[in-house]
């Protein structure tokens, strides 16, 4: 029986087949970690998406050491996404910054939707994902101008077109010359028809059409519920 187990020990402790001793037997598991590191940020490299850099040593010996590669990439990709789904611009404010200037907007022969608007409008922010869907199927045929009611500089352009409510969109010809406008919290099916008719130059379909919106004066902003009906003349 101890004959036996004796064996038994030996058979437990004999190597790997090929498998080198010692001293040899770290060096060469230290040299094959080390060409892991090596393949896996060449291949990292070639996927274009990692900015770490591997340490292939570590302070206190032969083993390999890769850095976390950054997210970074990443991030900016799903937020790019984010917003190609959320239809290109994310807020009232993305969406003035995108818009034509007034005097190139008069300029370039197209026709144009004017909307006068504030930061505090509660129902201009509420309409501006609508605003961008439209622009986004009409803007290379239309000028989408934005004019903040509160810059003492469209002072004249509100007094020409007698804004007194906001959201007030004003629509222009490829001549600038007024062909009607819609104020309020209207429904998209609105915006997107009048859009649709001046890009062809054909008679807008909804005109003086007045919603609940943000009255524009002295002491603030105040919430309008006052509704007319359609008038298509």
């Amino acid at each position: 029986m101890a004959r036996q187990g004796a064996q038994r020990r030996r058979v437990v402790g004999l190597p790997c087949p090929g498998q080198p001793k010692g001293k040899a037997s770290a060096r060469l598991g230290a040299h094959h970690a080390r060409g892991l590191a090596r393949e896996t940020l060449t291949a990292d490299r070639r996927g274009g998406g990692v900015t770490a850099r591997a340490q292939e040593e570590a302070a206190g010996g032969g083993a390999p050491r890769l850095l976390a590669p950054a997210g970074f990439g990443l991030g900016v990709a799903l937020f790019l996404l984010s917003r190609a789904a959320g239809g290109g611009v994310a807020s009232l404010a993305d969406f003035a910054a995108d818009s034509v200037p007034l005097d190139a907007a008069l300029a370039n022969g197209r026709p144009s939707i004017v909307e006068f608007y504030a930061d505090w409008c509660s129902v201009c922010k509420s309409v501006a994902q609508d605003s961008a869907k439209i622009k986004d199927r009409y803007g290379e045929k239309v000028n989408f101008v934005m004019l903040n009611v509160d810059n003492p500089k469209w002072a004249e352009e509100m007094s020409e077109y007698r804004v007194d409510g906001i959201p007030h969109w004003e629509y222009l010809d490829s001549r600038g010359e007024a062909k009607g406008f819609v104020v309020g919290n209207l429904p998209k099916e609105v915006l997107d028809a009048n859009a649709s008719a001046l890009s062809r130059a054909e008679d807008l379909p909804y005109v003086r059409e007045i919603r609940a919106a943000s009255r524009v004066g002295e002491g603030g902003a105040q919430e309008s519920s006052t509704a007319m009906p359609r008038d298509h003349g």
